[in-house]
């Protein structure tokens, strides 16, 4: 399934640190798309727009007045540091039939066969950075964890990518793991014999 967003943008003719702060104190958010062996394009979006694609693994596409539509990928969101606004977004402009690294989140899905044993899912692996057509990007990689045993590992390598994606790291690369939590002196952090078998005081 494609995984694209759509937006409706004006071009923004006037450049630099002061006319950026005018279109911010206007509730507006300067962005730029670049291309490869093209120029770049200036132009602007409102707040809820950026709050739209600020965590968008996928494709956005942007129709730009006077411009057209361009088709790019959120390379960067620029926050600023007191109070996590939105200062500026750079995009890349990509093409259908061209793939693209992108980091997608990955996500747990199901209960692990280990959990009645006592064990406890570790995820290693938050984001995976996969190669991929842009139509193709994911929101999110959902990974079945449902059959892991106590002392079994999903790595790269097992994680099921849609469409054309591929994975760019190690394939033996941990992503998931279930494991029996211990204690500090490495015994197994559960009831001693001894107190579980005492009897009540009265």
């Amino acid at each position: 399934m494609s995984n694209i967003i759509s937006l409706t943008a004006s071009k923004r003719d006037f450049l630099g640190t002061g006319a950026s702060r005018r279109l911010r104190r206007e509730g507006m958010i300067p962005a730029v798309i670049y291309a490869r062996g093209a120029e770049n394009v200036n132009f602007q979006l409102s707040l809820q727009q950026v709050e739209k694609i600020e965590h968008h693994a996928g494709l956005v596409s942007i129709a730009i007045e006077g411009v057209g539509v361009k088709n790019a990928i959120v390379k960067e969101v620029q926050y600023k540091a007191i109070n996590s606004m939105p200062l500026a977004v750079d995009f890349l402009e990509v093409k259908a039939d061209q793939k693209v690294l992108v980091s997608v989140p990955v996500e747990a899905k199901g209960e692990p066969e280990g959990f009645r044993a006592g064990g406890q899912l570790e995820q290693v692996i938050h984001e995976l950075e996969i190669e991929v057509a842009p139509a193709d990007i994911p929101e999110v990689i959902i990974v079945d964890v449902s059959a892991l045993k106590v002392d079994e590992i999903l790595t790269i390598a097992d994680v099921k990518l849609p469409g054309s994606a591929v994975a760019k790291g190690e394939p033996g690369q941990i992503v998931f793991q279930v494991r029996v939590p211990h204690s500090k002196g490495g015994e197994a952090a559960a009831p001693a014999a001894s107190e579980a078998a005492a009897p009540e005081k009265k």
